[in-house]
């Protein structure tokens, strides 16, 4: 029904005050399970390098003869690698009159654009550390780039038919090419697991996207449970948070972050963050009537040897 003749409506109304909420909602996207899990240190250089080496099998022939002379044996040398560091920034400009104007959810607007340029920066980090990227050298207008971890894995990976494993060579990790996709199942999960822990390693982590994660809750080798508490409504448990396998007990953790066709099998401690700059805000020359800021850093990702991780690639 309309309003009677000559009702006076707020939409003709010039005098109301408006209704600014001094709230300001984001959506919380920044988590970051693998630079969280793994270590950090310090950077001396664009290129960094360390060695691994391997302890080999046991020698069950190892018996020798009373008094026999000792022949020495060949020792295999240290293999060296390394990764470049890569420069990330996050840029802003505030103009002067915006930093002076009354605004609604922050007291200033150049501390607000500095906290989202870092939360940015950070998931920024977590995607190029968890994905394909190789690494290379700076040349000419071409930036120098870090190698992510699935350049890095060799030695104990899953791949769809035609899917070929990149690895460290000639100074640079190299991208794996993606073969073709086929269904996740627990049994490809537990092979690889299993060659980790063979070789060596001690993987406590799975890094999986959302379709995966979903698919792993689904494994029929996970019991679904239910929570039927007395006096309360029944709750139907549809994910598994941790897996317990027969070579450890592993964090199943859905990351925004990783490409989405791959579970990550890693061992933390055989990974770490090395920092040439950590981040940094850093005011910039003024040109005009407002103030550049960029928040920057320099990186590189350690792989303290791929072979105690690995992972099951293709996945649709």
């Amino acid at each position: 029904m309309a309003a009677p003749t000559n009702t006076f409506l707020s939409s003709n109304a010039v005098g109301n005050r408006e209704s600014l909420h001094g709230i300001i909602t984001i959506l919380n996207k920044d988590e970051t399970p693998f630079i969280s899990a793994i270590g950090s240190g310090d950077a001396d250089a664009t290129y960094e390098e360390w060695q691994l080496d391997a302890l080999g099998n046991a020698d069950t022939t190892n018996s020798n003869l009373e008094g026999d002379d000792t022949t020495a044996a060949a020792v295999a040398p240290t293999v060296r690698v390394g990764n470049r560091t890569q420069i990330l920034k996050k840029t802003f400009t505030i103009s002067n009159t915006q930093e002076a104007v009354k605004r609604a959810g922050r007291d200033s607007e150049i501390s607000y654009q500095t906290a989202l340029a870092g939360r940015r920066i950070k998931m920024d980090l977590e995607a190029i550390c968890c994905q394909n990227q190789a690494s290379a050298a700076q040349a000419g207008a071409v930036p120098r780039k870090l190698g992510g971890i699935e350049s890095w894995l060799v030695s104990n990976v899953s791949r769809g038919t035609g899917g070929v494993s990149g690895g460290f060579a000639a100074g640079n990790t190299v991208a794996p090419t993606d073969g073709a996709t086929r269904a996740s199942s627990e049994a490809l999960l537990k092979g690889v697991i299993r060659s980790a822990w063979t070789a060596g390693g001690k993987p406590t982590v799975l890094l999986m996207g959302a379709a995966q994660k979903q698919a792993f809750s689904g494994f029929t080798g996970i019991a679904t449970q239910y929570q039927e508490p007395k006096g309360k409504a029944a709750t139907v448990i549809g994910a598994v948070d941790r897996y317990v396998s027969d070579f450890g007990t592993f964090n199943a953790i859905a990351s925004r972050f990783v490409r989405g066709r791959e579970i990550e099998v890693i061992d933390p401690s055989l990974w770490r963050l090395l920092w040439l700059r950590r981040w940094k805000k850093e005011e910039l020359a003024r040109t005009g009537d407002a103030r550049k800021f960029h928040v920057i850093g320099e990186v590189t990702l350690e792989s303290r040897n791929e072979g105690g991780s690995g992972i099951v690639a293709d996945l649709t």
